[in-house]
C-alpha cells in the first residue's frame, strides 16, 4: 500500500483547530544488490518494486534489457538481482561520479561514448490530440496523488492512444523507472510509444527514455536546459507544458501531427 494514514491538527482560521485523519504518500528505502554486490538504495513508494528495479537497471545502463536479468528476489526492504552477464558495478559507479544535480541527486548524463550510442531511431508519428488527452489523464489514473498530493505519475502510451503501463511514485525518476520496467516486462516495443510524465524534464529523465528506446516525452511540467539539449542529442521529441489544448515543442517537431480548429 502506497498510502498511510496519520492523525494531524488542521487549522482553519474560520473554524479553529481540530484533529483529523490525513492520508500521506508512503516511502521506504529499497536496497538493490546485483549478483550479491550492493549497488544502490532508492527511496521509493513501496509498490511495483520488481518493475522499479528492472526499469532502473535498464534506464541507468546497468543491463541492456529485461532478458539480461535471470532472477530477482524481492523482500520488504531489499531486492537481489542475478544477471546473465557479469556487471562491473565499480565501473558504473565511476562513470556516474559524485555530481549532485538539480534533478534530485540523480545520476549525471552519460559519458561521450554512451552518448554517441543513445540515439532513438523511430518513424512513429503522434497526434497532438492524443498527447493532450493522455497527459491530461495522468491524474485521473493517479489515485495516490489525488488522495495525498505527494506523488508523481508516469504512463507509456502507443501512438494510437492505448495505455501500455502506468505507475506512481514519490519520486519522478522512480515513476519513470517503474513504468518503463512494467512496459518492458510485458513485452512491449517502445519505439512506437511515448512517455507522459507529471514531473519536470531534465537530462537524466531524457536519457532514461532513450535507453528504453522511447521517441517522445510529454510532460505537464517544464523542461530544464539540460533536458532540451539531451533530447536533441538523443533524437527524442520533447514536449512540455502540455495543458488544455496547448503544448511547447522543444525538439524534433516532425513526429507530431495535428489539425487546427
Amino acid at each position: 500500500m502506497s498510502i498511510r494514514r496519520f492523525m494531524i491538527q488542521r487549522l482553519d482560521l474560520n473554524a479553529g483547530l481540530r484533529s483529523v485523519e490525513d492520508e500521506v504518500a508512503a516511502d521506504e528505502a529499497i536496497c538493490i544488490f546485483v549478483n550479491d554486490e550492493y549497488y544502490r538504495t532508492l527511496i521509493a513508494s513501496p509498490t511495483m518494486k520488481r518493475e522499479l528495479v528492472v526499469g532502473h537497471l535498464i534506464t541507468e545502463g546497468v543491463v541492456d534489457s529485461a532478458e539480461d536479468i535471470l532472477g530477482m528476489d524481492v523482500t520488504p526492504f531489499k531486492v537481489r538481482v542475478e544477471t546473465r552477464k557479469h556487471v562491473d558495478l565499480e565501473v558504473i559507479r565511476r562513470a556516474h561520479g559524485d555530481l549532485i544535480l538539480t534533478a534530485c541527486g540523480a545520476s549525471p548524463a552519460p559519458g561521450g561514448d554512451e552518448l554517441g550510442r543513445l540515439k532513438v531511431e523511430s518513424e512513429a508519428r503522434f497526434e497532438a490530440e492524443i498527447i493532450l488527452k493522455k497527459v491530461g489523464e495522468l491524474y485521473t489514473y493517479g489515485e495516490a496523488f489525488r488522495r495525498t498530493g505527494g506523488t508523481h505519475s508516469a504512463l507509456i502510451c502507443t501512438s494510437e492512444g492505448e495505455i501500455v503501463a502506468f505507475a506512481e511514485d514519490v519520486g519522478r525518476h522512480n515513476a519513470v523507472d517503474k513504468v518503463i520496467g512494467s512496459a518492458l516486462l510485458s513485452g512491449a516495443t517502445l519505439q512506437s510509444c511515448f512517455l507522459a510524465s507529471s514531473g519536470r524534464i531534465s537530462s537524466d529523465i531524457v536519457f532514461k527514455a532513450a535507453r528504453g528506446g522511447i521517441p517522445l516525452i510529454a510532460s505537464i511540467a517544464g523542461p530544464l536546459e539540460s533536458g532540451i539539449r539531451a533530447a536533441e542529442a538523443a533524437g527524442i521529441t520533447l514536449v512540455c507544458f502540455v495543458r488544455g489544448r496547448r503544448m511547447n515543442i522543444y525538439t524534433r517537431p516532425n513526429r507530431i501531427t495535428y489539425t487546427t480548429k
